[in-house]
């Protein structure tokens, strides 16, 4: 299975069509002559979650054939005038999955039960591991009700292993610079987990965050 195929339509992953055919192969996202073949292609909805506009690829469907994933959403671009009020999605209870969140562009604000209070800015990667249980709520920055501009970025659901489902929570936020960079002549990617050719995320996963802190 290609797990790019079902966001087909997403502003996040139209760069991958000038990708050359090099980085596919060795990048693991895209499937090889001999690997697992296309489930289904899923088109993407337009839907609003709080007052948060959202292009979905899935929400918990399908979840034999995009496993780990459970959910993935790519939120904005929605352009935020200064001193709006903030677009949000109110106070909700996660449990056993772990939120991650990348900015593309604008800021965000994450709060939780468990007096993590963050400000997010583009670039930042958040890994929200709700483990046995938490509470947050997620708007549009500060810094975005300062000065207006763009709020575009992506979030996906990952389901986790039994074992570590009833870990505590815990929410942590990775700046640019613990990620990695490829630069090339026809081609740039930024690594935000794992590795790619020599270039390697400095971020550990949370898995290892839930269990030693």
């Amino acid at each position: 299975m290609e797990r790019r195929k079902f966001i087909k339509g997403s502003a996040i992953i139209g760069a991958t069509a000038v990708v050359p055919d090099l980085l596919k192969a060795a990048s693991g996202l895209f499937e090889a002559d001999n690997g697992r073949k296309v489930y289904r292609i899923l088109t993407t909805d337009k839907t609003m979650v709080g007052t948060l506009p959202v292009l979905r690829a899935f929400a918990g469907d399908h979840n034999d054939y995009v496993s780990p994933y459970v959910f993935f959403d790519e939120f904005g671009p929605v352009k935020v005038n200064a001193n709006d009020k903030p677009l949000r999605v109110d106070a909700h209870p996660h449990a056993g999955i772990i939120p991650i969140t990348y900015f593309l562009e604008g800021s965000g604000h994450h709060r939780d039960s468990l007096n993590y209070d963050f400000q997010i800015s583009k670039g930042d990667f958040m890994m929200f591991n709700s483990g046995r249980g938490a509470i947050h709520m997620e708007e549009t920055g500060q810094n975005l009700f300062n000065n207006g501009g763009i709020y575009h970025g992506f979030q996906i659901w990952l389901n986790s292993p039994a074992k570590f489902k009833y870990v505590a929570p815990t929410a942590h936020v990775f700046h640019s610079d613990k990620m990695a960079d490829i630069k090339e002549k026809d081609y740039s990617a930024k690594i935000v987990l794992g590795q790619m050719f020599e270039a390697k995320s400095k971020i550990e996963t949370l898995f290892l965050f839930s269990i030693f802190t």
